[in-house]
């Protein structure tokens, strides 16, 4: 792999963009990472924009790729590409809400009308989806009206997983718990503070640990008070977080089932970081691959609710037969969509792909 790539992209976690950078390295590609934390001004939204076209238009080369994770980075790189920098432009679609800015009209208007742009004016678009037909964001496109033409230049990009040996059983705690995520409504870490004193009648050595941050921190902190569930705080090493998550037994991703939560669209990164390690996940019926894990045994699925959230993870670790098996499972699932594989398709589609999708 000989073409140069910039990826620039808004951190607050380690998702695709950090799985492509470290996919890169491994294949000695010449790139340049751009980074900026997200944060929820709008003005330093613009401020970053304005960093990575400098960065890259100071640069003496001319870029083969320019792959921007979300609208603000790919909204860049279309000017980089009319400016001469670079050849073809990825527009990387991490998520799709309607909705995305409660109560913000004019927000609300430039997120859908950045995405709009974004899709009709880079050369492909990568949309985070396990689905390989139409994906959600595809859907969702269609239904607001987008060109049919548009969907010729879209693929399907889902998050990956790194390898690692399988962990057997009698290496971790038997009655931990994990979960990592963004903690904000509609996640799911609500759901699992009010179900653990549930879960503690039944199963008294339980313990569980939640990694990651949010504008509900310090609210499910105060909720989860003496109960023992240990909080973390943000994590941004990914070996920092395998390390700790590889001690529990099982994981947790109960996504809400609400009409604004951008997990019914997407392929949430948090199930591919469980699944690298070997852990069978809990999971509800809000994103697509919720139905993969059950199809391969790899986790339960259940409800948006704390009665089947109690009841599953009940059975999961009262059953070792289960509890080994679907770790198994969970090993041999996550090789699907391992990083090098992900990336190999989707650089190869990207390469190869001709512009034929104009309106």
């Amino acid at each position: 792999m000989k073409f140069s790539v910039v990826v620039a992209t808004h951190s607050f976690a380690f998702g695709t963009s950090q799985g492509l950078k470290a996919y890169l390295e491994r294949k000695k590609a010449p790139h340049y990472f751009i980074q900026h934390r997200l944060f929820g001004n709008p003005l330093t939204w613009f401020i970053g924009m304005i960093d990575t076209f400098w960065k890259v238009i100071s640069q003496k080369e001319l870029f083969e790729i320019f792959i921007g994770s979300n609208r603000l980075n790919a909204f860049v790189g279309i000017w980089l590409k009319k400016f001469g920098k670079v050849k073809k432009v990825v527009y990387f679609s991490p998520d799709w809400v309607e909705d995305r800015f409660k109560g913000n009209r004019l927000l609300n208007s430039l997120y859908q009308w950045l995405d709009y742009y974004c899709v009709t004016h880079a050369d492909i678009t990568w949309n985070s989806s396990t689905i390989m037909d139409l994906d959600p964001m595809m859907q969702q496109r269609l239904r607001a009206g987008y060109p049919e033409v548009l969907l010729k230049k879209q693929i399907q990009v889902p998050d990956g997983t790194d390898e690692f040996p399988e962990i057997p059983l009698s290496q971790v705690d038997r009655y931990r718990l994990g979960f990592i995520g963004h903690l904000r409504k509609g996640m799911g870490a609500a759901l699992i503070v009010k179900a653990f004193p549930l879960i503690q009648k039944a199963l008294p050595k339980i313990s569980c640990i939640i990694i990651g941050s949010g504008p509900e921190e310090k609210h499910l902190r105060k909720m989860a008070h003496n109960s023992g569930i240990e909080f973390t705080g943000f994590m941004g090493d990914i070996q920092e977080v395998y390390k700790t998550l590889s001690k529990c037994a099982v994981a947790l991703a109960p996504y809400r089932n609400t009409k604004d939560n951008m997990s019914q669209y997407t392929d949430p990164g948090k199930v591919k970081v469980y699944l690298s390690i070997s852990l069978p996940v809990i999971i509800t019926s809000v994103p697509k691959i919720a139905e993969e894990i059950h199809q391969k045994q790899a986790g339960l699925m259940i409800a948006d609710n704390p009665t089947e959230l109690v009841n599953a993870v009940i059975k999961l670790l009262t059953d070792q037969k289960m509890l080994i098996t679907f770790r198994h499972n969970a090993h041999l699932f996550s090789q699907k969509y391992s990083w090098n594989t992900i990336f190999d398709r989707a650089l190869s589609l990207t390469l190869d792909y001709k512009n034929q999708a104009s309106i």
